[in-house]
């Protein structure tokens, strides 16, 4: 296979220019393992190190899997030298004591938010991916997978857009190939995915089925609470038949993500266009007199789940900011307070 299947475009070609006069050449990171990475070159998919220090025209910290990379090689042994300015990077919460981000899957377009109609689907989940999806600058696209066991899918379905009203939701079944044609409309040549949901949603076998044989392991779900053992223990990127790749990842527990408040924002564009008509600029939408959005949902414009949902997201968005900015903290504890009596207002509201 050649970097074409992984990817390689007009952009990355420009952002490896710098590095062509010092006789580098690109790989694609495929998998990160304990600090080991494996790397996809036009030639050949081959093991390389990572030094203590990478040059500094491009990205800081070690390469995740999908970045773009410069390698030089040692006495046959490849070596990253560079990692190449990154887009559509979602990250964690680097381990240790110190909050710092560290990017765990990069140049990704598409976040492919997987939820199985055995479980859910879960809106409140759905919107926290959804979330994770805009802050990695990064289009999310809902799959409802294992369509074929649903007893009423279109309310299955109903449900997971009330976790991304403006997402594309797809039922699909890897039992019985159903789906699939759609999802690969998404995942255009040039195009990368991530598939971002827990444990036994099935996100191993539909990729075995994009693929069209049996590639990575997959594991039953216990029948007692429907959940799945974590098969995916590393991030991988997969090229597919037909162009576009996928990064599948561990169940979205084990990642402990990073998120941002102005992406909660992006996630609910009907909160925050009806905020344009608060009274005033600062409104936390919770108490506030002439509050715009409490106004919309008391209408019926705005469902009362999504506020919460959007409090909720926000809130945890804020404690890692108090984290990183100390002097927020008094700020936050107000939030959190007028955070419970909102959500006690609009349950009595609508009875949820």
């Amino acid at each position: 296979m050649s970097l074409n299947d992984y990817g390689w475009c007009d952009r990355v070609d420009a952002l490896f220019d710098p590095f062509r006069d010092l006789e580098l050449v690109p790989a694609r990171v495929g998998r990160v393992d304990r600090g080991a990475v494996l790397v996809h070159t036009d030639v050949a998919t081959l093991p390389a190190v990572v030094p203590g220090a990478l040059d500094d025209a491009g990205e800081d910290g070690p390469p995740a899997v999908g970045d773009w990379v410069a390698l030089a090689f040692d006495g046959g042994t490849a070596v990253v030298r560079a990692v190449l300015p990154r887009t559509g990077v979602l990250s964690r919460r680097r381990p240790g004591a110190a909050d710092r981000a560290q990017a765990v899957a990069a140049n990704v377009d598409l976040v492919l938010v997987t939820e199985s109609v055995e479980r859910g689907p879960n809106p409140r989940r759905i919107e926290r991916a959804s979330a994770l999806a805009w802050d990695a600058g990064a289009t999310p696209v809902v799959v409802v997978t294992k369509a074929d066991l649903a007893d009423d899918l279109e309310a299955s379905l109903r449900t997971a857009q009330q976790g991304a009203p403006f997402a594309d939701v797809l039922p699909v079944s890897a039992v019985a190939s159903e789906g699939l044609e759609a999802l690969r409309r998404h995942l255009a040549p040039g195009t990368t995915g991530v598939l971002l949901g827990p444990s036994g949603v099935g996100k191993s076998t539909l990729i075995n089925r994009l693929l069209g044989e049996e590639r990575l392991a997959v594991s039953a779900v216990r029948t007692a609470d429907l959940n799945g053992r974590h098969t995916t223990t590393r991030r991988e990127l997969v090229p597919l038949p037909g162009g576009g790749c996928l990064i599948d990842t561990p169940g979205v527990r084990e990642l402990g993500l990073w998120l941002s408040a102005e992406a909660v924002d992006t996630a609910f564009p009907e909160i925050d266009e009806a905020a344009e008509g608060c009274r005033f600029r600062d409104c936390r939408h919770v108490a506030e007199p002439g509050c715009a959005v409490l106004a919309a949902v008391e209408a019926g414009r705005i469902d009362p789940a999504r506020l919460v949902g959007y409090h909720r997201l926000r809130l945890e968005a804020e404690r890692l900011e108090e984290r990183l900015d100390p002097a927020r903290r008094h700020e936050l504890r107000a939030r959190e307070r007028g955070f419970g009596r909102m959500v006690k207002q609009v349950k009595k509201l609508k009875g949820i």
